[in-house]
């Protein structure tokens, strides 16, 4: 370990002199606020240790998730999804809404053209890829045994509030072979400006990082799980910003992708550096969040979270999982709750943290059995330290709409909760010639969704 660490330190020394994020910048405290009509600046609490900012607000979300399918010879060709993510117009009581920032909205649609135009070069790529192997496949017998290509792609919302807002892009594509591959990648944007923000913005000394990342991935796994050029992928991604982060409510997590630092076997690896834990490592504008936020979770990924804010910067590690008929909620790998699930694999986790300190998880699912028929409904359990109960299942889901074409395309739109105390949840998810009802709601005493 301390030859390890020596070698760390001359990488170090050689990357940070040639990089102008090694040098923090006298003064500079992130970007000014620019903020449209209708918004009004509340003073921030003082910067300490407790990693709290009650001025700050969250705004509406919602994402349009496209479907498309391509057959041939009578076979699926091609699955693909990808996804658009838009600010709130008009929806709700009193969230925020496009209107209050305007330089965000158009920086999202500028970043759903680009995702557009990407899906729909992918498309044709994959479908002429997959016709090709098919039409190989029947020369020789096999084409029966053909199930065709996949290209998945989804955001997973992490913090959206008047400081920050923060989203994981997952993309799952399948091109034959063994495996497939699930690639994570964070975006940060500066919600007052709009601007894309780079690890600079955020870390003002990137030796500090290299080697708070580099501490923490080795205490948290095996380190005979990593390549011998980890330290150097680390350092190297943190010098040139090219590794994968996001900022959440209370702390920034790193993403690292199958084959970045470890083999494939080894999974999406992360690592959460909480603001409580190391305050001097932030920029003060980037070191608090909300006092209550909603985060979604990614499926099957274990992602921290804190339930007090106790200024200890302690988290916990929480994964939801399901299937073989059961919901299973770990708990710093620990099973703390279990209960007969009659979804399938496909949920949506969202943690919720409210401002007297009380946190729950939102699962979202869809279920189809004989004695309940075919819908989607949204499970509530609280969260504690080391346990967690059941709540209420409610009828309802974040699933607004679906519209189904000639063309083989067709999309639904997903509110996004983002604040326990306003969030939209509709009465069904599948809309015939219309979108379905919606309700505007907030997390009750008990947890469960509060009609009014």
């Amino acid at each position: 370990m301390m030859k390890r660490k020596k070698m760390l330190g001359i990488a170090l020394a050689a990357c940070v002199l040639m990089s102008p994020l090694g040098v923090a910048r006298a003064g500079e405290e992130g970007a000014s606020a620019e903020i449209g009509d209708g918004f009004e600046q509340t003073e921030g609490a003082p910067l300490g240790t407790l990693a709290v900012d009650p001025s700050l607000r969250s705004f509406g979300l919602s994402k349009r998730v496209n479907q498309y399918e391509a057959k041939g010879d009578g076979k699926v060709m091609l699955r693909q999804t990808w996804t658009e993510l838009h600010l709130a117009d008009g929806d709700g009581r009193s969230m925020l809404n496009s209107s209050n920032f305007p330089k965000l909205a158009a920086a999202l649609e500028a970043y759903n053209y680009s995702t557009i135009h990407e899906a729909y070069r992918a498309q044709g790529e994959l479908r002429e890829e997959a016709l090709r192997e098919y039409q190989e496949r029947k020369k020789y017998g096999s084409a029966d045994y053909f199930g065709g290509y996949s290209s998945y792609s989804d955001i997973i919302v992490k913090r959206a509030d008047t400081r920050v807002m923060s989203f994981v892009e997952m993309h799952s594509e399948y091109r034959g072979g063994a495996h497939g591959m699930t690639v994570l990648r964070g975006v940060n944007f500066d919600t007052s400006t709009g601007e894309r923000l780079s690890l600079h913005h955020v870390f003002p000394d990137a030796e500090m990082l290299i080697r708070v990342i580099t501490e923490k991935l080795y205490a948290e796994n095996e380190p005979v799980i990593f390549f011998d050029s980890m330290e150097g992928t680390v350092a190297d991604g943190v010098i040139h910003d090219k590794i994968s982060w996001v900022i959440g409510p209370r702390g920034v997590t790193f993403y690292f992708n199958p084959y970045d630092i470890a083999p494939y076997a080894s999974g999406i690896i992360s690592t959460t550096v909480m603001f409580d834990d190391r305050p001097g490592l932030f920029r003060g504008t980037y070191n608090q969040g909300p006092a209550s936020y909603c985060e979604e979770l990614i499926p099957y990924h274990a992602g921290k979270v804190s339930l007090r804010d106790d200024g200890s910067g302690r988290a916990e590690t929480i994964v939801a999982y399901a299937g073989e008929g059961k919901l299973d909620i770990v708990q710093n790998g620990k099973v703390i709750y279990r209960k007969p699930f009659v979804g399938g694999n496909e949920i949506k986790p969202v943690f919720v943290h409210t401002g007297a300190g009380d946190n729950y998880l939102y699962i979202d699912y869809a279920f189809d059995s004989e004695q309940m028929g075919a819908g989607r409904q949204i499970d509530v359990i609280a969260l504690d330290a080391g346990k967690a109960s059941f709540v209420k299942t409610v009828p309802f889901s974040f699933r607004r709409m679906i519209d189904l074409t000639d063309t083989g395309e067709h999309w639904t739109e997903q509110w996004i909760m983002t604040d326990p105390y306003e969030f939209n949840i509709d009465e069904s998810h599948i809309s015939v010639g219309g979108a379905s009802k919606t309700h505007t709601v907030e997390i009750g005493d008990k947890g469960e969704p509060t009609f009014g």
